[in-house]
């Protein structure tokens, strides 16, 4: 989880704030944001916002080959233009 705002320090906890998300899985963090579609970058990095926590979602047991192709199937359906708040 990562925060877009300054304004987290105080929002988040109220359960509130502007906050961005990606998922780690073999060693790449998969995001998905506007102009951006589906990308990956180095966990805990993501542009433009600050790292705040990770939270244990479960564990992948498949291979690279898998996520590749997952990550190609999403890439067709969340493009660079299907990004809407």
């Amino acid at each position: 989880v990562y925060d877009l705002s300054p304004a987290n320090e105080y929002l988040y906890s109220m359960g509130m704030g502007l906050h961005h998300s990606g998922v780690e899985i073999l060693g790449k963090e998969y995001s998905f944001a506007s102009g951006g579609g589906v990308f990956d970058s180095t966990p805990k990095e993501a542009p433009g916002a600050k790292f705040r926590e990770s939270i244990e979602l479960g564990s992948f047991e498949g291979g690279s080959a898998e996520v590749s192709s997952a990550i190609s199937d999403l890439r067709e359906d969340f493009g660079p233009d299907r990004y809407n708040l």
